[in-house]
């Protein structure tokens, strides 16, 4: 069975199309759309939890026909999908880390100097590095890695921080000044995932995403991170940060982080369980978050979103 795969055109999006392509076999085509966050990052980005702006066209495709499956960075993907469609597939995961792109060769995200710009979109990214550095200037920038790393290196801003996977990815891992400590700055939801979808009714396909394309580790991480997101009501773009590991034993761990925008509040809880409750181990934790007070620190988040906006 022959399968046409839907992507945006992004030099990163058409690296994750042509491996998953890879593990589907043969040759798939490849149906590139166009997204409504590639038009306009400025606009639709500032919006708090914007709703699936890198992801909704190219599910479209998928419900309209004009391709199978949809290939999607999975941090960028709403916890809720569009009516008709499914999450069926996800390759093994990449790299979870975020890594620092500074100016200067040497500079770490400890030595950057006093009152460094440092170049974020990401509402989660910017509470943690006011949380280690309360000191930096956030300045927001927009565009693929590329172009944020090009803002770097044109003196736009003195860092910024990029996810270690799309880096490794495209090849820029030389840009990297510093690897930063998951510990302390959790990940995004599903960082590091290429996930699949297909057409709810699509049983043949999404039979061949599940037989075929779906790592088992993988697949029970974004399972309990994303069902962790969904529950705490929080925007992919929200200060929130969730990473789940599997042990050798099946036994899932999942930590969890919600922050103030200034990186000065926050709650963070961790968990575990087997495998098979993946789901209800993201849920226990988000209720276990926001009976700390988390949902506070999401609504003030919320709120400032909308108001910039």
């Amino acid at each position: 069975m022959s399968a046409r795969l839907a992507t945006r055109g992004s030099e990163l999006a058409l690296w994750q199309a042509s491996r998953a392509r890879e593990a589907l076999g043969g040759t798939p085509e490849l149906v590139v759309v166009d997204s409504r966050g590639d038009r306009d990052l400025t606009t639709e980005l500032a919006r708090f939890g914007s709703i699936g702006i890198f992801t909704v066209e190219v599910d479209r495709a998928v419900l309209d026909g004009r391709a199978d499956v949809g290939v999607h960075s999975l941090k960028d993907m709403t916890t809720t999908l569009q009516d008709g469609v499914v999450l069926a597939g996800v390759l093994e995961r990449g790299a979870v880390e975020d890594c620092l792109v500074s100016r200067e060769p040497g500079w770490t995200l400890a030595g950057l100097p006093e009152g460094a710009r440092v170049g974020t979109g990401s509402q989660r990214r910017g509470a943690m590095l006011l949380a280690a550095r309360p000191d930096l200037e956030l300045v927001p920038i927009r565009g693929n890695v590329a172009t944020r790393a090009e803002r770097v290196a044109a003196g736009d801003v003195d860092a910024t921080v990029l996810a270690r996977a799309g880096l490794t990815r495209l090849g820029m891992e030389h840009l990297i000044t510093e690897v930063l400590d998951v510990d302390r700055f959790l990940p995004a939801v599903g960082q590091g995932i290429v996930g699949l979808t297909c057409r709810a009714d699509d049983a043949d396909t999404r039979a061949r995403l599940e037989a075929e394309v779906r790592d088992a580790s993988a697949w029970a991480c974004a399972r309990a991170e994303r069902a962790f997101l969904r529950a705490v009501q929080g925007g992919c773009n929200a200060p929130i940060g969730g990473h789940a590991t599997l042990d050798g034993d099946g036994t899932l761990r999942l930590r969890g982080r919600v922050l103030s925008l200034d990186g000065q509040r926050a709650h963070e809880r961790a968990i575990e369980g087997p495998q098979g409750d993946a789901e209800s181990i993201g849920t226990r934790l988000a209720d276990a978050l926001l009976a700390d007070g988390a949902g506070e620190l999401i609504a003030e988040a919320r709120a400032r979103a909308e108001s910039d906006g």
